[in-house]
């Protein structure tokens, strides 16, 4: 796993916590370790897709299995990164980039 994605993930978790604490490692568990609600869930989620907009949108469904910590959703992400986008999200991750640059 890719030190500098665990830690921009974690720095997002920290972020949606909304606490001040130390960035959280990659086995602190979301809501056991951290104390994770629902609403912190959609802040990270939020958060993730303006940061990575290439992902495009991230299906919450899909994301709450490999949320178990924070090293099982940096996977689930690279993974997502890396399967071909499905044609909703290739539109999202396109107009995304499109905002991105300069006209």
């Amino acid at each position: 796993m890719s030190e500098l994605l665990l830690d921009r993930v974690a720095d997002d978790v920290v972020a949606a916590l909304e606490t001040g604490l130390p960035p959280a490692g990659g086995h602190s568990r979301l809501y056991e370790d951290l104390g994770f609600d629902s609403l912190m869930l959609i802040e990270l989620v939020d958060r993730l897709q303006q940061r990575r907009p290439a992902l495009g949108e991230l299906p919450l469904p899909d994301m709450v299995g490999a949320m178990a910590d924070i090293g099982s959703l940096t996977n689930w992400l690279r993974e997502t990164a890396e399967e071909p986008l499905p044609q909703g999200r290739q539109a999202c991750a396109r107009g995304a980039k499109a905002e991105e640059s300069p006209a």
